[in-house]
């Protein structure tokens, strides 16, 4: 009734004074102005109704009663979450997307020229979240393409301006995006390669003081020698690229097979993440998506769970475990969409 009461008392105090053709004209205005609010009211209350729900058929309901509607980015995205796009399309703009592999250095640089362009992602950190995904699909929209919110190559290949999609080397570091640091922290490396990397360094006579994996002075002393004695840039950093060749060099890997002692360590590094229900439910929702199915997703980390944990760790080149850290966690979402 709110919402009607400006326009009814507008027509009682014009209508008045108005002469019978204009009144006329007037009050189709005003018709037409009341339905388009009470539209939209409608259009919200339903999306809200089923955004409260957060179901696959609440979200759907809502598409097919306003396919045009103001919220029909956010309800796709909603779907693409829960791992149900609305259609088949939807769906394939996913894998499209999953298909093109891009980089965080890539992810990053996307967010700044949308910003650039316009449309605010509300930050440059390599996470597609719901802003940024917002952002691509009005992005879409101005170029008269379908709003998906998810990249095809063509569009990638716009918004990076550099003409190609591949991987960017791991010792470039564009100009104006992204420091050594930044780089070593996408990485996310876990205590356990922080140790093996320090203990390779000084197997090759870089000094990197104590095994801790904590990377303090002179770990970053000893990463510097190393760099320019291989000609790298003497940043104090590493980069992947980097890793992989000192691991080479000193004969090992990064990747060292856990031992009872760190399987205890990850079991309580992961306890200590206080993960509640509903975020055990999501993370084995979006492993079974990236293909590590958990055979359920009750909430209840159990032997499946444990097991596709751990081949996705192994894919990653991280210590296998099977179980998660707080930085493994965030990768997990940041691969299936935020």
């Amino acid at each position: 009734m709110r919402t009607l009461a400006l326009p009814t008392i507008l027509a009682v105090c014009i209508g008045l004074s108005a002469p019978v053709a204009a009144q006329s004209d007037f009050e189709k205005l005003l018709g037409g102005l009341t339905q388009g609010l009470i539209t939209q009211e409608q259009d919200r209350t339903a999306y809200i109704a089923a955004q409260n729900a957060n179901t696959v058929s609440g979200y759907r309901s809502y598409l097919a009663r306003y396919p045009k509607g103001a919220y029909r980015t956010n309800a796709k995205q909603a779907l693409a979450r829960l791992g149900a796009p609305v259609d088949g399309s939807a769906a394939a703009a996913v894998q499209v997307e999953a298909r093109l592999g891009i980089t965080f250095v890539q992810k990053t640089a996307v967010q700044r020229e949308l910003t650039r362009l316009g449309y605010r992602t509300y930050g440059a950190d390599g996470v597609w979240g719901r802003n940024t995904r917002n952002a691509i699909a009005n992005w879409q929209s101005s170029r008269a393409e379908a709003e998906t919110g998810y990249l095809t190559e063509a569009q990638l290949r716009v918004l990076l301006r550099s003409g190609t999609v591949g991987t960017l080397p791991d010792d470039t570091l564009p100009t104006g995006t992204l420091g050594g640091a930044e780089v070593e922290a996408s990485l996310g490396l876990t205590r356990t390669e922080r140790v093996t990397i320090q203990r390779q360094l000084t197997s090759l006579g870089y000094n990197a003081g104590v095994a801790d994996g904590l990377w303090g002075s002179g770990t970053r002393a000893a990463i510097r020698a190393w760099q320019k004695a291989n000609r790298k840039t003497q940043s104090g950093y590493m980069t992947a690229a980097q890793i992989r060749l000192i691991g080479e060099q000193a004969a090992g890997t990064v990747t060292a097979t856990p031992t009872p002692d760190t399987a205890q360590a990850a079991l309580l590094e992961e306890r200590l993440l206080g993960l509640t229900l509903a975020e055990r439910v999501d993370i084995q929702r979006r492993l079974t998506r990236l293909g590590y199915n958990t055979y359920g997703s009750d909430g209840t980390l159990g032997g499946n769970s444990r097991r596709a944990i751990a081949a996705w760790q192994g894919d990653e080149g991280a210590t296998i475990t099977g179980y998660l850290t707080a930085d493994q966690v965030r990768l997990i979402r940041v691969e299936t969409g935020g």
